[in-house]
Protein backbone atom coordinates (compact mmCIF):
# COMPACT_ATOMS: atom_id res chain seq x y z
CA UNK A 1 0.00 0.00 0.00
CA UNK A 2 1.50 3.47 -0.99
CA UNK A 3 2.66 5.87 2.23
CA UNK A 4 0.64 8.74 2.30
CA UNK A 5 2.44 11.81 1.22
CA UNK A 6 2.26 13.95 4.64
CA UNK A 7 3.54 10.01 6.11
CA UNK A 8 6.69 10.26 3.52
CA UNK A 9 7.30 13.83 4.37
CA UNK A 10 7.98 12.70 8.06
CA UNK A 11 9.59 10.34 7.77
CA UNK A 12 12.05 11.83 5.50
CA UNK A 13 12.22 15.07 7.75
CA UNK A 14 12.83 11.83 11.17
CA UNK A 15 15.75 9.97 9.27
CA UNK A 16 17.25 13.34 8.12
CA UNK A 17 17.38 14.77 11.45
CA UNK A 18 18.67 11.47 12.84
CA UNK A 19 21.36 11.65 10.33
CA UNK A 20 22.44 14.96 11.05
CA UNK A 21 22.80 14.10 14.89
CA UNK A 22 25.53 11.59 14.17
CA UNK A 23 29.00 13.46 14.31
CA UNK A 24 31.94 12.21 14.69
CA UNK A 25 33.96 12.81 17.91
CA UNK A 26 35.24 16.39 17.66
CA UNK A 27 39.59 16.36 17.96
CA UNK A 28 40.36 17.17 21.71
CA UNK A 29 41.39 20.63 22.68
CA UNK A 30 45.34 20.13 24.15
CA UNK A 31 45.17 23.46 26.31
CA UNK A 32 45.97 22.48 29.83
CA UNK A 33 48.25 20.76 31.83
CA UNK A 34 49.03 17.30 31.53
CA UNK A 35 50.86 14.29 32.74
CA UNK A 36 52.31 11.74 30.19
CA UNK A 37 51.21 8.41 31.18
CA UNK A 38 53.18 6.54 28.21
CA UNK A 39 55.69 7.34 26.14
CA UNK A 40 56.14 5.89 22.24
CA UNK A 41 54.05 2.62 23.84
CA UNK A 42 57.44 2.25 26.78
CA UNK A 43 55.71 3.64 29.38
CA UNK A 44 57.69 6.57 31.47
CA UNK A 45 60.25 5.75 33.71
CA UNK A 46 59.50 5.28 37.35
CA UNK A 47 59.66 8.26 39.93
CA UNK A 48 60.15 10.07 36.84
CA UNK A 49 57.65 12.90 36.52
CA UNK A 50 56.32 13.86 32.72
CA UNK A 51 54.63 16.97 32.04
CA UNK A 52 53.33 18.63 29.22
CA UNK A 53 51.51 22.13 29.35
CA UNK A 54 50.12 23.68 25.87
CA UNK A 55 48.85 27.26 26.03
CA UNK A 56 47.70 29.48 23.03
CA UNK A 57 50.84 28.99 20.70
CA UNK A 58 53.33 27.68 23.12
CA UNK A 59 54.23 24.58 24.32
CA UNK A 60 56.07 23.37 27.35
CA UNK A 61 56.88 19.82 29.39
CA UNK A 62 59.58 18.73 31.55
CA UNK A 63 60.86 14.87 32.37
CA UNK A 64 62.03 15.86 35.82
CA UNK A 65 64.89 18.64 35.54
CA UNK A 66 65.11 20.71 32.24
CA UNK A 67 62.13 22.75 30.98
CA UNK A 68 61.26 22.00 27.33
CA UNK A 69 59.74 24.99 25.54
CA UNK A 70 58.59 25.97 21.94
CA UNK A 71 55.89 26.59 19.58
CA UNK A 72 52.83 24.82 19.12
CA UNK A 73 49.72 24.70 16.67
CA UNK A 74 46.29 22.60 16.58
CA UNK A 75 44.08 22.60 14.02
CA UNK A 76 41.03 20.00 14.77
CA UNK A 77 43.28 16.83 14.83
CA UNK A 78 46.81 18.03 13.15
CA UNK A 79 49.20 19.16 15.57
CA UNK A 80 52.49 20.48 15.19
CA UNK A 81 55.11 21.16 17.68
CA UNK A 82 58.52 22.29 17.80
CA UNK A 83 61.11 23.49 17.05
CA UNK A 84 62.05 23.31 21.15
CA UNK A 85 64.75 24.94 22.93
CA UNK A 86 65.68 22.94 26.44
CA UNK A 87 66.95 24.79 29.53
CA UNK A 88 70.62 23.42 30.91
CA UNK A 89 70.30 22.56 34.67
CA UNK A 90 72.67 20.44 36.56
CA UNK A 91 70.28 17.10 36.29
CA UNK A 92 70.49 14.31 38.41
CA UNK A 93 72.38 11.03 37.24
CA UNK A 94 70.08 9.19 34.53
CA UNK A 95 67.56 12.03 33.50
CA UNK A 96 69.05 12.68 30.45
CA UNK A 97 67.53 10.20 28.31
CA UNK A 98 64.05 10.36 29.59
CA UNK A 99 64.11 14.20 28.34
CA UNK A 100 65.76 13.38 24.83
CA UNK A 101 63.01 10.69 24.24
CA UNK A 102 60.49 13.03 25.61
CA UNK A 103 61.45 15.80 23.22
CA UNK A 104 61.93 13.44 19.91
CA UNK A 105 58.73 12.42 20.50
CA UNK A 106 57.04 15.64 20.79
CA UNK A 107 58.78 17.22 17.89
CA UNK A 108 57.70 14.34 15.70
CA UNK A 109 53.99 13.98 16.34
CA UNK A 110 51.29 15.46 14.25
CA UNK A 111 48.00 14.19 14.88
CA UNK A 112 46.01 13.86 18.22
CA UNK A 113 42.61 11.38 19.21
CA UNK A 114 40.93 11.19 22.02
CA UNK A 115 41.39 7.97 24.01
CA UNK A 116 38.46 6.85 26.72
CA UNK A 117 36.82 9.73 28.55
CA UNK A 118 39.52 12.01 29.28
CA UNK A 119 43.02 11.05 27.70
CA UNK A 120 44.55 11.84 24.29
CA UNK A 121 47.33 10.49 22.38
CA UNK A 122 49.34 12.06 20.61
CA UNK A 123 50.77 10.45 17.31
CA UNK A 124 53.35 10.92 14.56
CA UNK A 125 56.07 8.75 11.99
CA UNK A 126 58.29 6.65 13.33
CA UNK A 127 56.36 5.34 16.04
CA UNK A 128 56.38 8.58 17.90
CA UNK A 129 52.76 8.16 20.46
CA UNK A 130 52.07 9.86 23.62
CA UNK A 131 49.34 9.17 25.73
CA UNK A 132 48.57 12.00 27.95
CA UNK A 133 45.67 12.49 30.48
CA UNK A 134 45.30 15.68 32.62
CA UNK A 135 47.71 16.91 35.57
CA UNK A 136 45.72 16.10 38.25
CA UNK A 137 45.11 19.26 40.89
CA UNK A 138 47.14 19.48 44.09
CA UNK A 139 44.31 19.34 46.80
CA UNK A 140 44.69 20.13 49.99
CA UNK A 141 44.63 16.81 52.24
CA UNK A 142 45.80 15.51 56.32
CA UNK A 143 49.69 15.87 56.33
CA UNK A 144 50.46 18.55 53.42
CA UNK A 145 52.46 21.25 54.15
CA UNK A 146 51.38 25.19 53.37
CA UNK A 147 55.12 27.09 53.71
CA UNK A 148 56.45 30.27 53.69
CA UNK A 149 60.41 29.59 52.04
CA UNK A 150 62.04 33.12 51.93
CA UNK A 151 59.87 35.05 49.53
CA UNK A 152 58.76 31.81 48.03
CA UNK A 153 54.72 30.46 49.26
CA UNK A 154 54.18 26.83 48.70
CA UNK A 155 51.58 23.84 49.27
CA UNK A 156 54.04 20.74 49.53
CA UNK A 157 52.89 16.85 49.95
CA UNK A 158 55.75 14.66 50.77
CA UNK A 159 55.87 10.98 50.57
CA UNK A 160 59.11 8.29 50.36
CA UNK A 161 59.75 8.78 47.35
CA UNK A 162 58.48 12.42 46.05
CA UNK A 163 57.10 16.15 46.63
CA UNK A 164 54.70 17.55 45.18
CA UNK A 165 54.72 21.63 45.18
CA UNK A 166 51.63 23.29 44.31
CA UNK A 167 53.12 27.15 43.75
CA UNK A 168 50.86 30.14 44.03
CA UNK A 169 50.33 30.37 40.27
CA UNK A 170 48.58 26.89 40.43
CA UNK A 171 51.86 25.22 38.65
CA UNK A 172 52.55 21.80 40.24
CA UNK A 173 55.73 20.68 40.49
CA UNK A 174 56.90 17.06 40.94
CA UNK A 175 60.12 16.64 42.71
CA UNK A 176 61.83 12.61 42.78
CA UNK A 177 63.55 12.02 45.47
CA UNK A 178 67.48 11.85 45.58
CA UNK A 179 68.82 10.45 48.41
CA UNK A 180 68.10 6.42 49.39
CA UNK A 181 65.43 5.53 51.16
CA UNK A 182 65.03 3.63 54.70
CA UNK A 183 69.00 3.85 55.43
CA UNK A 184 68.54 6.04 57.96
CA UNK A 185 65.70 7.72 59.67
CA UNK A 186 67.32 10.37 61.03
CA UNK A 187 68.63 11.21 57.73
CA UNK A 188 67.25 14.17 55.69
CA UNK A 189 65.27 13.03 53.02
CA UNK A 190 65.99 15.27 49.64
CA UNK A 191 63.53 16.20 47.04
CA UNK A 192 64.64 17.86 43.93
CA UNK A 193 64.54 18.24 39.85
CA UNK A 194 67.05 20.88 39.37
CA UNK A 195 64.77 23.99 39.79
CA UNK A 196 63.95 23.44 43.01
CA UNK A 197 65.06 21.48 46.19
CA UNK A 198 63.45 20.89 49.26
CA UNK A 199 64.95 18.76 52.27
CA UNK A 200 63.06 17.40 55.14
CA UNK A 201 65.69 17.93 58.45
CA UNK A 202 64.63 14.47 59.87
CA UNK A 203 62.94 11.33 58.04
CA UNK A 204 59.04 12.18 58.54
CA UNK A 205 59.70 15.75 60.04
CA UNK A 206 58.38 18.86 59.29
CA UNK A 207 61.30 21.43 59.31
CA UNK A 208 62.20 21.96 55.46
CA UNK A 209 64.44 23.98 53.86
CA UNK A 210 64.26 25.03 50.28
CA UNK A 211 66.52 25.90 47.53
CA UNK A 212 66.16 27.71 44.51
CA UNK A 213 68.44 25.74 41.89
CA UNK A 214 71.83 26.76 43.21
CA UNK A 215 70.76 28.92 45.52
CA UNK A 216 72.04 28.66 49.13
CA UNK A 217 68.82 26.68 51.15
CA UNK A 218 66.91 28.72 53.47
CA UNK A 219 64.30 27.41 56.22
CA UNK A 220 60.55 27.04 55.46
CA UNK A 221 57.83 28.04 57.78
CA UNK A 222 54.39 27.20 58.03
CA UNK A 223 52.06 29.56 57.04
Amino acid sequence: MPIPRTAAALLLALCLSACAGVQPDAPPTLAGDWRVEDLDGRGVPDRVPFSVTFTEGRVSASAGCNRLAGAFEQDGGRVRIGPLASTRMACPPGLEEPERQLAASLAAVNTVARAGEDAVILSGPGGARLTLRPADALAMAPGDLSLRCGDQDAQVRFSATEARVLLPDGAVEVLPRLNAQGVDPEAPRVFGNGRMTFVQEIEGGRAVTFARGRMAPVPCQPR
